[in-house]
């Protein structure tokens, strides 16, 4: 690959070390507060989770001074160790946010690094949101450089894994008040520590990877601080990230428009815990279950026009336990038409990965690839044992970019969420602190009473 004249890095440093929240306009700000809305939301959600449980008992002992909330744990920490935490139980659920395009989940890194900073120092609610819009915008226009046509990238890579260090990098950067100089050094020295690969889903690597994003973007951001340099074209520079990590960049879709076009409005919310891409398969499923009733007993087949994503990514018959359900698209086919929902226990490894009933269904699934199929579009189609066949087409599945969820459906997500952690009372107090962050002197504030 040819050497990229343009001082990317830099161009992308000086803006990240400038911009203000009233450089933004409404519509990006609406989408930081609903980004950071229902990230908080699934931290809450998955808190608690094993995985998140292991970690924290497994590295909570090498912990500094317990000044940054666990969200939902009732505990703090040092910074970097809860920003590992508060990122990993955002996403051990796959219930986080994902850019339409680049497939990358943004806000997890971002806010866990952003809320550290928050408990660490004051920030005002304005510059916190400033913060998670920034990092947002970077961690998407990353991915989406290196994995996006025209850009050729490789699948393989974990898009979140390898781009959410430096959203995580740059929001920390901001609220530490970085200069330009230092806010290159941070980008450069996560972007150094970036990796993370597609081997991984269907395991808990799948939410460490964003975790370990959001850990070293904050470190990153810390060392920074203190004087500590990396390359200053740590993206294009010879053997710098963007020719490791993509055959052929786009540079336009990382640097270009930077102020005047955000990727964060192309920034979606899961209405399902699990990947992405079943999403408008589940869509078709549950429609089917409605319009026609079918006793499940009497379906003899099901049929599955998928998109490449689908296929590739989640064409999983018979998953082991609740970390491979999450791929499974076979897995929440039999979910949606038995159970008629998708829900957080609907993943659960004895009462449903194991349940007798949806084992056994999800042979009589076949996903077929249709090439040239949206990532957001799927048909199902049910053949019952009297002949009669009967199909559901979603072209544009809810939560997509089409049809975006709305506040009424986050806020019904968020208080799913959280009032099994919290209780009624301190989730609905928690609901209207988010809703006035703007106004808010400590933003900190926010994260202390989602202990």
């Amino acid at each position: 690959m040819a050497i990229i004249e343009d001082a990317v890095t830099t161009q992308l440093a000086a803006y990240a070390a400038s911009i203000q929240y009233g450089d933004l306009p409404d519509a990006v700000r609406r989408e930081a507060m609903r980004s950071y809305f229902n990230i908080l939301g699934c931290m809450l959600g998955g808190a608690r989770h094993d995985g998140v449980n292991i970690v924290d008992r497994s590295l909570g002992g090498f912990a500094g001074k317990p000044v940054v909330t666990l969200v939902g744990r009732g505990g703090k920490s040092d910074g970097l160790h809860a920003a590992l935490i508060n990122c990993l139980a955002s996403s051990v659920y796959s219930f986080d946010d994902t850019h339409e395009q680049a497939v990358v989940h943004p806000s997890g890194p971002v806010a866990a690094a952003a809320q550290a900073v928050a408990e660490m120092q004051p920030v005002s609610g304005r510059d916190f949101l400033a913060a998670v819009a920034l990092g947002v915008e970077l961690a998407c226009r990353l991915c989406k450089a290196v994995s996006v046509p025209p850009a050729k990238g490789s699948m393989a890579w974990s898009g979140t894994g390898i781009s959410g260090g430096i959203g995580a990098a740059a929001a920390a950067g901001r609220l530490l008040g970085l200069d330009q100089a230092a806010m290159r050094s941070a980008i450069g020295i996560a972007l150094s520590q970036a990796g993370g690969f597609r081997a991984m889903h269907g395991s808990l690597c799948t939410p460490l990877m964003p975790a370990g994003a959001a850990q070293s973007g904050l470190r990153a951001a810390l060392l920074a601080r203190s004087g500590f340099t990396s390359s200053p074209a740590a993206l294009e520079g010879r053997h710098g990230y963007l020719s490791v990590f993509s055959e052929q960049p786009d540079l336009d879709a990382l640097s270009g428009g930077l102020g005047q076009r955000f990727e964060i409005l192309r920034n979606t919310y899961k209405p399902y815990p699990c990947g992405i891409v079943i999403h408008p398969i589940i869509d078709a499923c549950l429609e089917l279950r409605r319009r026609y009733r079918p006793d499940p007993d009497r379906i003899t087949s099901v049929s599955i026009a998928a998109s490449p994503g689908a296929m590739l990514l989640c064409n999983n018959r018979s998953p082991r336990d609740e970390m491979e359900a999450h791929v499974s698209l076979h897995h929440w086919v039999a979910v949606a038409l038995l159970r008629g929902s998708a829900r957080i226990r609907d993943m659960d490894t004895e009462t449903a990965v194991k349940d007798p009933a949806l084992m056994q269904f999800q042979r009589r699934v076949e996903a077929t690839l249709d090439p040239g199929r949206a990532a957001d579009s799927a048909e199902v189609s049910i053949t019952l044992t009297d002949g009669s066949r009967h199909s559901s087409r979603i072209e544009h599945c809810i939560g997509s970019a089409t049809r975006p969820m709305t506040d009424a459906e986050l806020e019904a997500k968020f208080a799913a969420m959280a009032i099994p952690v919290m209780g009624q009372q301190r989730a609905d107090a928690l609901m209207w602190q988010c809703r006035d962050l703007p106004n808010l002197a400590d933003a900190g504030d926010v994260a202390r009473a989602a202990a």
